[in-house]
């Protein structure tokens, strides 16, 4: 997120709480946590909490009934709220959603998927108030693919489109990265592999950790994602590659109920002083520079080029 944000964890079961506050405080957001419903609605009555992640059944006071407070009290009306709880029948989440929630995650969850669900909710949010609303940039919520967080396909061409036009006019270098997931491989056979867009959720946590804040890193499609370097030379965009390769290559995602291995291939593309003319160009470029990737043996499934200038 643009701002630092704090959430509001709401759980009788510390040590979960603790884990979830765990997982927010590793992407940046400040977490508080509360174990029981009245303590969360004294914590919300004083300010500065952006999102609240509730549990329903809880002693005293439910998730419900706090939610139902926290919407009809001005103060706290303009909280986002996601349900997290064991309850997963359909009116379970019907009641949820007439509350007045974002959304409604069941235990048990994927943490990096629930990660960015808040991410993502508090984005929408934003977008839809007044004062979170940009004419320039457009509706946030547009430019957001709903499974990752990242920037979507949309967003994506724009800049890159951008980016031409200054890689041309200032004779800078911009690369384009095109990571796929190729390769899911079961580690458990009876449990069988991570669900396919948790298994994305978790690499599009891995891609954002070696990527710049200026930098456009957008799930392009399927299992597609790219990120858009500026200021990139070829040979560091194939290092940026090779750690992003590297890094998923030696883990295991959606673990411990479905332990999960994924392997990748990164097509790269860099073009300046008007070596590129057009967006969709580049892409298929890359998209060139990817498939030569896919060809390669294991572990070198990575390749590059250097567009030039046409004389």
């Amino acid at each position: 997120m643009s701002s630092k944000i704090r959430v509001c964890v709401v759980d009788d079961e510390a040590a979960l709480a603790e884990v979830i506050c765990e997982g927010l405080t590793a992407t940046g957001i400040d977490a508080v946590p509360a174990g029981s419903g009245a303590e969360a609605l004294d914590i919300c009555a004083k300010g500065g909490i952006d999102l609240a992640l509730l549990d329903i059944a809880m002693p005293g006071m439910d998730g419900y009934e706090v939610c139902r407070r926290l919407k009809a009290n001005p103060a706290t009306k303009d909280i986002v709220v996601i349900f997290v709880t064991g309850r997963s029948e359909p009116e379970d989440h019907e009641i949820g959603f007439a509350l007045g929630a974002a959304d409604y995650v069941t235990k048990p969850f994927n943490l990096p998927m629930l990660m960015l669900r808040v991410e993502s909710a508090l984005r929408i949010h934003r977008a839809k108030s007044p004062a979170g609303a940009n004419g320039d940039a457009g509706d946030e919520a547009a430019y957001t693919d709903q499974i990752t967080g990242l920037r979507n396909r949309r967003f994506l061409m724009e800049r890159l489109q951008e980016e031409v036009d200054k890689a041309h006019r200032y004779n800078y270098p911009v690369s384009c990265v095109i990571v796929d997931v190729d390769g899911v491989e079961a580690l458990d056979l009876k449990a069988g592999a991570a669900e396919l867009n948790d298994l994305l959720a978790e690499v599009a946590m891995s891609i954002r950790g070696y990527t710049r804040s200026y930098d456009v890193l957008a799930r392009y499609d399927g299992t597609l994602f790219v990120a858009l370097l500026p200021h990139t030379e070829l040979k560091n965009a194939i290092k940026y590659g090779e750690k992003i390769m590297d890094d998923i290559d030696a883990s295991v995602f959606a673990e411990p109920g479905c332990p999960t291995k994924a392997t990748v291939s990164v097509g790269v593309v860099t073009f300046q002083n008007g070596a590129a003319t057009a967006a969709d160009l580049v892409f298929g470029e890359a998209m060139r520079t990817l498939l030569k990737a896919k060809s390669m043996p294991k572990p070198h499934r990575i390749f590059g080029r250097q567009l030039e200038k046409a004389h």
